[in-house]
């Protein structure tokens, strides 16, 4: 029996919070939410076991870096991530990652959903908003993490995070033998960035570099901005990096600051505004919505440019 999806709102404030493996998960986003289209946990590392070491999910996954610094192998390839950069991990691709600096702070998504609950299934209820020390919180029974690996979809690539020790030798990995899609990594500063009116669009990741599984930019829009009312087949969600809107969808209002992160179902009449100087905003198409057709109308602008 399919659930009735409605538009909503969570932030890192008023989200539930878990403590495992050294670092604070604040799910945005769960399959019960999104009916099983896409996740978003916001997250605080900090630097004792930090990253998981090699292993692989059905479900394509991004990381963005908001805080701090992280270093990521995935698919035989490294990529160094600092605050501004984007890591895409296709689904069934090995990938690990270490974190290099203490307290750094990250949005991890992942489509189709799901891989939140694994999360969920073995951390512990967070007593505070914050990364804990290193090594203070238990980890779970060897028995558990794999029963709930095999339920939520981890596999392991050799061994199995949490459960297995992280050891240097455990974070190699290789390409996929089986999906043709690619990693990479992308500073969104550096980024092609496209002039739509007054919306400064950044791509971050177009729906051909992830197989059509999302699209997600940047926007970056001055005070009284924003889309007409509007609806599409796709999924969309927003994440607010900085700055103020107010979203109308469906018969819900919403007023959304930094930290705040909004699901809209496809076929669900929508619009907002800007009510601070400029907002900046995250915004993913589930699936992946050809940008060619967004940008069209739009002009290419030089990187780093800023509304005026």
């Amino acid at each position: 029996m399919n659930r009735e999806r409605k538009p909503y709102m969570l932030t890192n404030q008023n989200s539930t919070a878990f403590w495992m493996i050294d670092n604070l998960w604040m799910p945005l986003a769960t399959s019960h939410h999104t009916q099983d289209n896409f996740s978003l946990m916001e997250q605080v590392c900090g630097t004792g076991i930090g990253g998981p070491q090699t292993h692989m999910h059905p479900t394509d996954e991004g990381m963005l870096i908001l805080e701090g610094h992280v270093t990521f192998q995935v698919g035989g390839h490294e990529i160094k991530a600092g605050p501004g950069t984007f890591a895409s991990i296709p689904r069934m691709t090995e990938h690990s990652f270490t974190i290099d600096k203490p307290s750094t702070r990250l949005l991890n998504f992942y489509t189709p959903g799901g891989f939140e609950m694994l999360i969920m299934s073995l951390a512990i209820p967070a007593p505070e908003r914050r990364a804990p020390e290193p090594g203070t919180t238990p980890m779970p029974p060897y028995w558990m993490t794999m029963e709930a690996s095999r339920e939520f979809g981890q596999f392991a690539a050799p061994t199995m995070p949490v459960a297995d020790p992280p050891t240097d030798e455990h974070r190699v990995t290789k390409p996929s033998e089986t999906n043709p899609t690619l990693p990479f990594g992308v500073e969104l500063d550096k980024a092609p960035v496209f002039q739509l009116k007054d919306n400064l669009i950044t791509v971050v990741a177009s729906a051909e570099q992830t197989g059509g599984s999302y699209s997600l930019s940047r926007q970056k829009r001055p005070r009284g901005s924003g889309p007409a009312v509007h609806s599409h087949e796709q999924d969309e969600a927003l994440y607010v990096l900085e700055g103020e809107l107010t979203l109308i969808a469906g018969e819900e209002r919403f007023n959304a600051t930094a930290g705040s992160f909004l699901y809209i179902p496809a076929d669900v009449h929508h619009s907002f505004r800007v009510v601070s100087d400029e907002v900046q905003l995250l915004n993913w198409h589930l699936p992946g919505c050809s940008e060619q057709m967004l940008l069209k109308a739009a002009i290419p602008a030089a990187v780093g440019t800023t509304n005026t």
